[in-house]
């Protein structure tokens, strides 16, 4: 697709420490087969190389920033989708990578198709270590098509999981934006699920049926970062959205998602110290 106008897709990147693998993020969206949109890409005041290698790049849909201090994820993660210009938004990590016609097959279901109401479309995920081979080459825990937020967030209790997948796997009308209170990292696992329930207040979800793009388990993860506390956490993130009456989320949802909860943890951890390295803290 040819670039016309305005961007129609901000793409935003948050990155921190990200030396390692941000050229490989950048070139998968620099890559991707629809051209119509623009990078803003934030660093919070890295340590390492990440901004030279960033800068490096010659393309006129970029645009750089650095912070003169560190905000923290929180902080970074609202500043990168404060200045957006384009109809839809994606938040992409540092590590992550989008597969080439990623963003193509979001849009569509925005643009093209007949559904009507969807505030967030999300795809299938693979996940990948730090060297870029894949470890699952395809979570597939909602089907494809159209869900009502109350199905979705219910399912999501009970799984004790995150079934929408990482910030990488969504892209969501910058209209919604206002409405919502932007990334919160009260409790700091789920600032990206969090995130995602804003939006399902606001409207459906839309599941594509295809891995569109890979989370790497590294060190420079916020998963990686958390470590041994993500149960706890993901526990009191259950509790928050089970007290909301309008998710319709019953004491057995939470009974069954504190048992699978615990499950999914420790398979986490020992995932992430097997394939994430050594953990870099970010102030």
């Amino acid at each position: 697709m040819e670039r016309t106008g305005e961007p129609l897709v901000t793409i935003t990147i948050p990155m921190y420490n990200n030396e390692r693998f941000i050229r490989q993020t950048i070139e998968s969206i620099l890559a991707q087969t629809y051209t119509n949109f623009e990078l803003l890409i934030y660093d919070d005041n890295s340590t390492d190389g990440s901004y030279e290698v960033t800068s490096s790049f010659r393309d006129p849909r970029m645009r750089i920033f650095k912070n003169e201090r560190n905000l923290g994820p929180e902080g970074n993660w609202n500043r990168a989708i404060q200045d957006v210009r384009g109809k839809y938004v994606k938040l992409i990590c540092g590590d992550d990578i989008l597969y080439p016609n990623c963003i193509e097959e979001q849009v569509a279901v925005f643009e093209n198709s007949p559904h009507a109401g969807i505030s967030l479309v999300c795809s299938q995920r693979t996940i990948i270590d730090p060297e870029g081979k894949s470890l699952i080459k395809k979570i597939n825990l909602i089907e494809k098509g159209q869900h009502k937020a109350t199905d979705v967030i219910r399912k999501l209790i009970r799984m004790g999981t995150n079934i929408l997948g990482e910030p990488v796997c969504g892209l969501y009308p910058a209209s919604l934006l206002p409405l919502t209170g932007g990334y919160s990292a009260r409790v700091p696992y789920t600032i990206d699920l969090e995130f995602w329930m804003q939006l399902l207040r606001l409207g459906d979800l839309y599941m594509i049926d295809e891995s569109l793009c890979a989370f790497r388990i590294s060190d420079e993860s916020w998963s990686s970062r958390i470590g041994d506390m993500r149960y706890h956490q993901f526990i009191e993130f259950m509790e928050q959205t089970a007290s909301e009456k309008r998710f319709e989320v019953t004491d057995l949802d939470m009974f069954i998602g504190k048992i699978n909860c615990a499950v999914h943890s420790m398979t986490s951890t020992v995932g992430f110290k097997l394939f994430a390295g050594p953990v870099q803290e970010e102030n």
